[in-house]
């Protein structure tokens, strides 16, 4: 009985994992999603809640789109595919959600992947937190079908604080200072190559009153350590640049990167003290107000 039940499995399993083309028209294939962050531990689920799957074949046409949301990724990490025999490219998306449009996407060498105010020409505030895997897939009834789709980050994370502007505030409650940051890509295509063209963001910011700081936190599209990035406070009022950062000076002087680091983070306070500005980089339990 303990033999019999053992081949029976066995038949199972070959069945799932590949096709038989007498029985089956098409071939299957189970793609696992894995994201590591910048360990060695599995965080995928913890970093991710939903993932559309993009389907193309050899010459780059989309065949199949699949959406799988929190409760299907809770159930199987990963996504079954079955299609016909032959080779495919796999896109995945990870987060694409109110703050992601993906344009012109039934082509592989054309799909672009950008918040919806950058096709609209309108202010952006922020990025979702855009994860991307991509893998190529052979389809055969010669190969085992098992397979997995890494991720790494597409965005970066930033946070800012606007320190002693408590007394200062707007009659709506809102801050006297907008900030832009300015030199930011806007769109990244499916081969997570991000575009040279430059546009600024608008980050909204929220007055804590238990801390008395003004708090902007928003995602942008990645950049590298040698950047062209600016943070610029500007007085809303009289519409005149107040300060500047140089993003790239910035980060060299305060021993910052995000080259190579996926959940990477970029935290800067501006302290108003009077008629000057105090700049200095900061970690989330580092904040301490009047620090």
């Amino acid at each position: 009985m303990k033999k019999a039940a053992v081949i029976c499995v066995s038949l199972l399993t070959l069945f799932m994992a590949g096709c038989i083309k007498e029985d089956l028209e098409d071939c299957y294939t189970t793609l696992y999603f894995s994201y590591l962050g910048d360990g060695t531990q599995e965080i995928f689920l913890e970093k991710t809640g939903k993932v559309d799957v993009y389907v193309y074949n050899e010459s780059g046409a989309l065949v199949q789109t699949i959406v799988l949301n929190r409760s299907e990724l809770l159930k199987k990490q990963g996504v079954t595919l079955q299609l016909p025999d032959g080779r495919y490219r796999v896109v995945c998306w990870g987060n694409a959600y109110s703050d992601t449009q993906v344009t012109n996407g039934t082509a592989l060498q054309s799909g672009l992947v950008g918040h919806p105010h950058y096709f609209t020409k309108n202010i952006i505030a922020t990025n979702d937190s855009l994860y991307f895997g991509s893998r190529d897939v052979d389809l055969s009834a010669d190969i085992y079908g098992v397979d997995t789709v890494r991720f790494s980050s597409a965005h970066i994370k930033m946070k800012l604080e606007l320190i002693g502007l408590d007394d200062v505030k707007l009659p709506d409650g809102s801050s006297p200072i907008e900030v832009e940051v300015g030199n930011l890509s806007p769109v990244v295509d499916f081969s997570k190559k991000f575009s040279d063209e430059n546009i600024s963001y608008y980050p909204t910011g929220n007055f804590e009153k238990t801390s008395g700081v003004f708090k902007s936190q928003f995602n942008v599209l990645r950049f590298n350590d040698d950047n062209a990035v600016y943070v610029r406070l500007v007085n809303k009022e009289t519409n005149n640049a107040v300060y500047t950062v140089n993003l790239k000076d910035f980060m060299k002087e305060n021993k910052m990167t995000v080259d190579g680091i996926n959940e990477a983070v970029i935290g800067i306070r501006f302290k108003f003290n009077n008629t000057s500005i105090i700049v200095r980089p900061w970690e989330e339990e580092d904040i301490r107000p009047g620090m």
